[in-house]
């Protein structure tokens, strides 16, 4: 996408400056220019108001991306705590949770990674989690340590399973398309009133038009990116549990 894209930007870019060429023949410059200050005063107000909005956008997306990158290590911690859980246990529960654990992390970084990206989620992956919580649930403390390691672990899958349900949320939403008709809209706006300015030279109207059309086409073109964390240039990577797998062999 990101090649596709930038040269979809910079062919839109292109186009504008030859329609704004075409607007030139039929209606002439010295004609505009008789409104270039009532325009100017309108542009000045559309323009902020379509910059307040898009950048809102970025920045919500943006902490948003990254907050999901956060949620992964969230998830992974636990993961890890569950680990050390079940290095404390006798056999045979000690190496039933190890395994598990292990299952899991590798469905979710070999298997439920790249269907995030459509959106989907790994029935493996749960069936892993599943498995993984009974296994916790079900065991039997005896004494006092044993009952406060216990319900360490406990917490440690309620807490695995907040992450993981939040990664998937994350991964399943899309952005409104009444968001994308205002951005999409405000973009052709912005730019149009731009075509209503009368200015001397033509050349220097072709680069201030072909600046904005660029500016707002990368904006919009980042926009899509961010609104898609699992996929693109700016995807969330599988990190944190390449990490995590490392360390439960560590642990193991």
């Amino acid at each position: 996408m990101p090649v596709s894209g930038s040269l979809l930007v910079l062919g839109i870019a292109v186009a504008t400056c030859v329609l704004l060429v075409l607007v030139t023949r039929f209606v002439p410059s010295e004609r505009r220019a008789l409104q270039n200050e009532v325009v100017g005063f309108v542009y000045a107000v559309v323009g902020v108001i379509y910059a307040v909005i898009l950048a809102m956008v970025v920045v919500g997306l943006w902490t948003t991306a990254d907050a999901t990158r956060t949620n992964t290590y969230s998830e992974t911690n636990a993961l890890l705590q569950i680990s050390w859980y079940a290095h404390s246990l006798p056999q045979p529960a000690h190496n039933e949770i190890r395994d598990l654990n292990q299952r899991y992390a590798e469905a979710v970084e070999n298997t439920e990674w790249p269907l995030l990206a459509k959106r989907q989620s790994s029935d493996q992956a749960w069936r892993e989690f599943t498995a993984l919580r009974d296994t916790v649930v079900s065991q039997q403390p005896a004494t006092g340590a044993d009952q406060v390691r216990y319900a360490q672990a406990l917490d440690a899958v309620a807490r695995l399973g907040d992450a993981r349900r939040e990664r998937l949320n994350r991964a399943s939403d899309t952005m409104p398309a009444l968001l994308w008709v205002a951005l999409i809209l405000g973009g052709l706006v912005t730019v149009g009133f731009a075509f209503m300015f009368g200015m001397t030279s033509l050349r220097a109207h072709i680069v201030v038009v072909f600046s904005i059309t660029l500016l707002i086409g990368s904006m919009l073109l980042l926009v899509y990116e961010l609104s898609q964390p699992f996929s693109g240039t700016l995807r969330v990577e599988p990190t944190a549990f390449e990490l995590a797998l490392q360390r439960i062999n560590l642990i193991s």
